[in-house]
Parts: C-alpha cells; sequence; structure tokens
C-alpha cells in the first residue's frame, strides 16, 4: 500500500520513539524521558570521538593534544542545551546552541545555581563532614592538560554506575527493537521476526533483567542513588553548604578552548562505543509501518507534531531552508541503520539539585527571567524543563525506495552547494559536524538505493525536570537566603 513521505515520516517517528524509550509491561519505559531528535542528524567521523576513548591528557604530542581538546570543546557545545519536550533539535536550535551562551543548559544550570534564595538552618560538622566524604565517592580532580589548573571528573565508582547503567540501556533498547519488529511485521519477509521474538523474546528480556542486575550488583547503583537521597535529605534544611560546593564544582569543570572560549567537559559512557558492540541492526519497510506503531507517544511529548518530510537548508548564513510536499507517494520503501545510544558524563552538573526542597528563586530578587525551571507540568513550561541524559547514534543507513531516491535527487538541485538535505532524523548530504578536515559528505544515490557513510548523531533522551523550585511547605521566606 503506497504511503505519503509524510505518513512515513510520522510512522517512522513513532516506532523509533517506541524502541528507544518505549517498552511493554515487561521492560517498562520511564514516563520521565522523552526523546529529542535532531532534524537532521549530526555527521560525525569516527576520529571525532577519540576524546572520549583515549581522555584528555593522552595526546602523544602537543598537536595530538590540541585536536582531542578542540574535539571536547566540539562535543560540548553539541549537547550543551536544555530540551523542548514539544519541539525537535532543529537546524535553528543547533544554530542557536554554536553562537549564543545564552541558550546553553550549562548557562542556565548556573544562573539557577547562582541565583537561588537556599534554606540556611546551619548544619552541624559532622553532617558537613558526611557530606563532603559522599561527594567525594561520586567526583575525583585532576591537573588540566590545558593550563594545570584542577578539573572536577567523575569517580571511579560514578564511572561504574554510568558504564552498568549504559550496558541496561543498550540491553532494553535491544529488546524493544526486536518487540517492535515483530510487532510490525509482514507478509513472508516478517515471519522470521515474528517467530525470532515467539522463541527468543523471554532470552533478549532476560538480558535486560540481568543486565539490570549488574547495575545494582556490580555497578553501585543503589549505593549511587543512596548517596544522592542522603545529600538531598541533608540539605533540604542547610543547602548554602551544598548550593556553594556545586558552584566551586562547575568552576573546576570549566575549560578553555584553544580557539577561544569556555566550555565544560562532557564526555560518553562507553568512551569507545564507535567500536563497541552494542549496535542492534534496525529495519522497516512502508508495509511495516503500520497502525500499531502509530499511537506510541502522547500528545506532549517532544515532536509529537513532527512533519518529517524532505528538507534542505542553504549554507550557514543563508537563512533558507527548503521543504519538500510530504504528500509526495511512495509506493515501495525500506530502511536499516544500526543504532546506539551512549551516555553523557558531566561531573560538574548534579541533577539532584532540582530533587530538592531547600531552596527558592523570588522574581525581581536576583531572578530576572520571566519563567521558573519547570512547573511540573505536563507538557511542562519553564525555561529548564530537563535535560539530555544520553545521545542516540545511528550508522550505515540504507533506504531502498525509487520513488524516494528520485524525489531526493529532484529536491537536492533546489539547495546550494554545501547546503544540507535531510529526511527526519537523518542527514543525507552537508559536512561533517566536528571533522576538522572540513570535509563534506554526500549519500550515494543509484536511483533505487540511497546509502549514507558514516555515524549520526540522531537525537537526545531527556530526562525531565520535576516542579522547580519547590520549596518544603513549612520552610518560611525568612529561612532563606
Amino acid at each position: 500500500m503506497p504511503m505519503t513521505l509524510g505518513e512515513l515520516g510520522n510512522a517512522l517517528f513513532k516506532e523509533l520513539s517506541q524502541i528507544v524509550n518505549g517498552g511493554d509491561d515487561k521492560v517498562p519505559a520511564d514516563p520521565k524521558n522523552f526523546v529529542s531528535w535532531f532534524t537532521p542528524g549530526l555527521a560525525f567521523e569516527a576520529r571525532d570521538f577519540d576524546f572520549a576513548a583515549k581522555g584528555l591528557g593522552t595526546g602523544a604530542t602537543a598537536e595530538e593534544e590540541k585536536q582531542l581538546v578542540q574535539q571536547a570543546f566540539s562535543f560540548a557545545n553539541l549537547v550543551d542545551f536544555i530540551p523542548d519536550p514539544a519541539a525537535a533539535y532543529g537546524t535553528e536550535h543547533q544554530d542557536r546552541v554554536w553562537r549564543s551562551s545564552q541558550a546553553r543548559m550549562s548557562h542556565m544550570y548556573g544562573e539557577i545555581l547562582r541565583l537561588s534564595k537556599v534554606a540556611d538552618k546551619e548544619l552541624t560538622p559532622a553532617q558537613i563532614a558526611e557530606i563532603d566524604r559522599l561527594r567525594g565517592l561520586l567526583t575525583t580532580t585532576r591537573k588540566s592538560p590545558v593550563d594545570g589548573s584542577e578539573m572536577v571528573l567523575d569517580s571511579p565508582m560514578a564511572l561504574e554506575y554510568a558504564k552498568r547503567m549504559n550496558e541496561y540501556i543498550v540491553a532494553k533498547m535491544g529488546y524493544n527493537n526486536k518487540r517492535v519488529l515483530a510487532l510490525g511485521a509482514t507478509g513472508a519477509e516478517g515471519r522470521a521476526a515474528v517467530d525470532d521474538f515467539m522463541t527468543n523474546g523471554s532470552l533478549y528480556r532476560m538480558q535486560a533483567d540481568n543486565a539490570m542486575r549488574n547495575w545494582t550488583t556490580l555497578g553501585f547503583k543503589n549505593d549511587v542513588e543512596k548517596i544522592h537521597a542522603i545529600i538531598n535529605q541533608t540539605t533540604q534544611r542547610s543547602a548554602k553548604l551544598w548550593k556553594q560546593r556545586l558552584l566551586e564544582s562547575m568552576d573546576d569543570a570549566k575549560m578553555s578552548a584553544l580557539g577561544g572560549g569556555d566550555f565544560y567537559y562532557t564526555s560518553l559512557m562507553p568512551g569507545n562505543f564507535m567500536a563497541s558492540q552494542g549496535w542492534p541492526r534496525y529495519k522497516t519497510t512502508h508495509e511495516k509501518l503500520t497502525e500499531s506503531t502509530r499511537a506510541t507517544s502522547t500528545s506532549w511529548k517532544a515532536g509529537a507534531s513532527l512533519k518529517w518530510g524532505l528538507f534542505g537548508a542553504n549554507p550557514e548564513g543563508s537563512g533558507e531552508t527548503k521543504t519538500s510536499s510530504e504528500n509526495k507517494t511512495v509506493s515501495s520503501f525500506s530502511l536499516e541503520f544500526e543504532i546506539t545510544q551512549a551516555v553523557l558524563l558531566r561531573p560538574w552538573f548534579f541533577p539532584e539539585w532540582f530533587m530538592n526542597q531547600g531552596w527558592t528563586l523570588e522574581k525581581g530578587q536576583g531572578w530576572t527571567f520571566d519563567q521558573f525551571p519547570s512547573d511540573g507540568a505536563q507538557p511542562p513550561k519553564g525555561n529548564f524543563v530537563g535535560y539530555p541524559t544520553t545521545v542516540l547514534f545511528a550508522r550505515n543507513i540504507v533506504l531502498t525506495s525509487a520513488d524516494f531516491a528520485s524525489e531526493l535527487k529532484e529536491f537536492s538541485k533546489s539547495i546550494s552547494v554545501g547546503g544540507k538535505v535531510g529526511w527526519g532524523p537523518f542527514s543525507l548530504s552537508g559536512s561533517y559536524s566536528t571533522s576538522s578536515s572540513g570535509r563534506d559528505f554526500t549519500s550515494t544515490n543509484d536511483g533505487n538505493t540511497i546509502a549514507v557513510p558514516g555515524v549520526q548523531a540522531i537525537g537526545t533522551l531527556n530526562c525531565l525536570v520535576d516542579k522547580s523550585p519547590n520549596p518544603l511547605a513549612d520552610l518560611k521566606p525568612e529561612d532563606f537566603s
């Protein structure tokens, strides 16, 4: 049955959302998570993530170390944004993050800390010492390879926590992928997916369950979360000391890019995700994208109203974006690629601050923004309603459709040289996002099959912030300072 580009894009969006953050009663989704899709995806070369795989300070030469620092700077900028549950992370959003510090997550987080008023009931020396001890279990310091200053990094315990969490995410996504493939399978080609899940579904679920157990027993899951809970509970009556420590952590994590500008160091777990085995293969066809995949997201979730037709942007600075008709009919279509997630590591960011009820903000008394961070509603309103927790990557994208290939060729003619062409979260031509080579990339199109080289960041999985600030009801205005 023929489908339009718009119908294909809408169904694909729902199916990918279910794979990334969906689930069933056996492996449920987290209701606080939502996905922001990059439209278009941002293309990378494998070497762009050497800084995460090797670590800063490991360069054999000054030139190599400079390259690692530049990579860290570029990636930190990419994920330094506040996600909008009602919109995709489009070209306009991307440009805003690259150009303006006012749009950055780190900037708003710092402003919230700096301008907040905190409960100031003095902690005992024993409580202060215990908080410092617990914080020391989650962070460590080392000399910056750039200027020799102290920088804050995740401790071995925090890294193991993130590693085991990532293994659980990969196993959970693998289970979701197999279930979704079977759920929407059609025709003779789909029988293998149905038989696979019928026979091995319990094994895929067992992998996810086992990954959760490993996260708990080997990844310090309960310990780390207990540390957060103790700090949160202890500081609800006196967040002054804690706030100061968080501001110091931000200062310690700030680094200077060699070309000018500061950034807050951000890495990935696993750092060598490009070479890892956790890249399940996803495949779908126009027959498979059925109604069973079209109602998997509530109306307020990110991208609920996305229209994934072909679109293109002319070179940076032109201010022009063109969109192909989403009503173009496609009689036959298949898409396959590999997909994975990598957990974001930010030793300077402490999301448990937003769970704490020992602080507030007052308009006109330092806080000059129109909105508070989050009203906790669905959909939430505010200027810090969530934060990215993992990055979604796709590679080896192959799209087979004579109708789609023809439309892509015609549409690409209307885009200036050097412009980007995309469909949904995939870039089909453009430039590598952070490559020092400055090379452009393009898909190959033989009139029937479109093959896209390399790896792309196609979105982020984000966590919602509860109502914030949300001070304890019995705290009086005079209790804050």
